[in-house]
């Protein structure tokens, strides 16, 4: 609502006041992000085409990581993988994807959103070309970790373009798209995976799940030359190289630990690497207030971080987030290994959620628009009694009763997610300006693969503490109801996170557009 009153009381002014000039729209549209600045008078015409091109970004991250997970056991079979080299596939791409997403966005900010993307695809589709030819598990672990980093190139990418590309209602619907791809890939990876894997195709076993993105790779760079127009920072100067290396040793310190850590047993190395990436972080931002102070261009504008609704949005996506990793973790291994449920049974339960979650996240900017922002806490509210009745389902029925009873509520669960999620994200971005939309992108997607390392590692430690300790079906729902109840509270700090950036916002928004009316 707030959104609808600034454009109309810019409308009426222009009505009132015909010698609005383009040095008043300088001097005072920029602050706000939903107004439509003078850069943006002529958008682009094929804005929407180059953004479908760069949404091949999001769907390639989701196939590849879904459909990989389903291909484990075939990779182990095939090449002779042990499991610590299983699970190196997995955790080093991880890895690699998340030490290299700041990076990534900078260098979007810095030398061409448009080229970076290309970069990041070229490399992610040859990498992936590697990965299907690979021979023995060192081969494809090395190739993993190529994959990832490329991946780390083009990913931030995609919420940069819409936050320089878009303006107002295009901006939300754009964001919904995002959502809507995830959820086209969730499908497609749990379903679409699990049959590839499963066919042996041309007797190639576990290949085609990568050789799969290689056209789709070259069809989005082709597309991109013709569609997709370059964007950068418009004071760039030059990649903060020591930020970046300083960067990734620390997230990879924290990072690194997290992941490997329940596997192994948490040893003394662990908290060690724990410990050194606080030193680390410490002494980053440090340097990069140093780099400021004498005018350079640092890798994070620390400016990021004194912008309480960016930093309120991050803490509210590093909790969703979490829950959102482990209730895959934890849901794939109830179904699989407590209920005893085939591979694909347990991918159609999961595709009741993917359905959902694509219907909602696409309908999500029509109701927004129509009911107001607040309609993400009703999103977060439908997702806490999704959790709330599968609690009440495992400890009621315990290991006694069949999964596909949890379809019904695992589609309220993604009514809830579509509808929140994508939202929070826009939300988040929509309070950093064009100028660090890539650093700013950068930094969100780092939160959310921190988040995912920790949902897996601490909630899905405390599951499978749970679970493990008789290994009966009875076990493994006392476990889901843990997790579960782990993932409500944070979802209810995460609510009162994003309450708090609606209030913000709805208090700032008239003002400066009163002020608009007023000085014009």
């Amino acid at each position: 609502m707030a959104k609808s009153w600034g454009l109309d009381a810019l409308s009426d002014t222009k009505s009132k006041a015909n010698s609005f000039s383009s040095t008043f729209a300088a001097r005072f549209l920029p602050p706000f992000p939903f107004l439509v600045t003078p850069h943006n008078l002529q958008p682009d015409p094929k804005r929407w085409v180059a953004f479908a091109v760069i949404l091949s970004a999001t769907l390639l991250g989701v196939l590849d990581f879904l459909i990989v997970n389903l291909a484990l056991p075939s990779i182990k079979t095939t090449i002779g993988a042990t499991d610590a080299q299983v699970q190196l596939v997995v955790a080093l791409y991880g890895l690699s994807f998340a030490v290299c997403l700041i990076t990534g966005g900078r260098l979007g900010d810095l030398y061409g959103r448009r080229r970076i993307f290309q970069i990041g695809m070229a490399g992610f589709t040859l990498a992936s070309a590697l990965c299907g030819f690979a021979q023995t598990p060192n081969q494809l672990i090395a190739f993993r970790v190529v994959q990832g980093a490329f991946a780390a190139l083009m990913s931030p990418q995609v919420l940069a373009t819409i936050q320089v590309t878009f303006q107002g209602i295009e901006r939300d619907i754009a964001t919904s798209y995002v959502g809507v791809t995830v959820g086209i890939g969730s499908f497609l990876g749990n379903v679409l995976g699990g049959w590839m894997v499963s066919a042996n195709l041309f007797g190639l076993e576990w290949r085609p799940i990568f050789f799969v993105n290689v056209p789709i790779g070259i069809v989005a760079l082709v597309l991109s030359v013709y569609f997709v127009r370059e964007s950068k920072a418009q004071t760039a100067q030059k990649l903060d190289v020591a930020g970046a290396l300083l960067s990734g040793l620390g997230l990879f310190a924290l990072i690194f630990p997290i992941a490997e850590g329940r596997e192994r047993g948490w040893p003394l190395w662990c908290f060690a690497l724990l410990a050194a990436a606080v030193g680390i972080g410490i002494y980053f931002l440090g340097f990069e207030k140093k780099l400021t102070a004498r005018g350079g261009s640092p890798l994070v504008a620390l400016d990021l971080f004194e912008n309480k609704a960016y930093a309120r949005g991050l803490g509210s996506i590093l909790l969703l987030f979490c829950g959102l990793s482990s209730f895959s973790f934890v849901l794939g291994q109830f179904l699989q290994n407590g209920l005893k449920m085939s591979p694909e049974h347990a991918g159609w339960i999961f595709g009741s959620l993917s359905i959902s979650f694509l219907i909602s996240s696409l309908s999500a900017p029509k109701f927004i628009a129509r009911f107001g922002p607040r309609l993400l806490l009703t999103g977060l509210s439908v997702l806490q009694c999704g959790q709330i009745v599968i609690i009440a389902v495992a400890l009621i029925w315990r290991g006694q009763f069949n999964g596909f009873w949890l379809m019904p509520v695992l589609f309220v669960y993604g009514l809830g997610q579509g509808l929140a999620v994508p939202q929070v994200i826009r939300q988040t971005m929509n309070t950093v300006s064009h100028q660090n939309a890539g650093a700013g992108s950068g930094v969100l997607s780092t939160v959310q693969q921190i988040a995912f390392s920790l949902g897996v590692s601490v909630i899905g430690g405390v599951f499978l503490g749970v679970a493990d300790a008789q290994k009966t079906p009875d076990s493994f729902a006392r476990g889901l109801a843990a997790a579960f109840g782990i993932n409500f509270v944070l979802v209810l700090v995460a609510r009162v996170l994003v309450a708090k950036n609606i209030e913000s916002n709805a208090q700032t928004t008239p003002q400066n557009a009163a002020q608009i009316v007023m000085e014009a």
